[in-house]
């Protein structure tokens, strides 16, 4: 999973608004956020205990799954974001524009390479679960951000290498610093993408699409 240097340089450069700038800032998003807070997070529960356990062998294998399920509905969760921002600039029809993302959602999913643990199936699991999610996102009014990203807070908790406890205990905390995470990358989001002009394509797609 490549991260991308998501601060860039000193120079400012153009807002983008095309299709793939999209797909790439939401899949290199979803990449970031899944791997620093899984990261983040299991070296401050395991503390000393940390880097020998980076090193096993089947611990780190947990923790690419981990990283791997997360960015899976990290990427939902960020399509989501850029849905409520973009909401009135989109078609009123709740159904057009879920078969958009859905659109938008398969080729994030196709630009990133299947982890080993899913060579057999793929991502059809997930882009059937994000299809289930979406009507209930559409029909109801734009949600903040902290209430879209808990799905990848709870997915990340839910397959963290630890015990169920620890995974109880610490829910609050992790849901809070995901929640943190996403805020701050919708900021860079903002700055990567002209949102409006981007709303323009996308409801194009959604036009097709239905």
């Amino acid at each position: 999973m490549q991260v991308l240097d998501f601060f860039g340089s000193l120079m400012p450069r153009r807002r983008r608004s095309d299709w793939a700038s999209a797909v790439e800032t939401i899949r290199g998003g979803a990449a970031f956020l899944a791997q620093g807070a899984s990261y983040s997070y299991l070296r401050a529960r395991t503390l000393l205990a940390g880097p020998k356990l980076f090193q096993d062998e089947g611990f780190g294998f947990a923790l690419q799954i981990c990283k791997w399920e997360g960015f899976a509905v990290a990427a939902q969760d960020l399509i989501l974001m850029m849905e409520a921002e973009m909401r009135e600039h989109l078609p009123q029809d709740p159904v057009v524009r879920a078969a958009g993302l859905m659109q938008l959602y398969r080729d994030v999913l196709a630009a990133e390479e299947v982890p080993d643990h899913r060579k057999d199936r793929g991502w059809d699991d997930a882009i059937a679960e994000f299809e289930a999610r979406l009507p209930v996102f559409m029909e109801k009014p734009p949600l903040k951000t902290d209430a879209i990203c808990t799905a990848t807070a709870l997915r990340l908790l839910n397959h963290a290498p630890i015990t169920d406890d620890v995974r109880a205990a610490d829910k609050m905390m992790v849901v809070n610093n995901v929640a943190f995470r996403f805020i701050d990358y919708q900021a860079t989001m903002r700055k990567r993408l002209d949102l409006v002009a981007f709303a323009r394509e996308l409801s194009g797609k959604m036009d097709v699409a239905a």
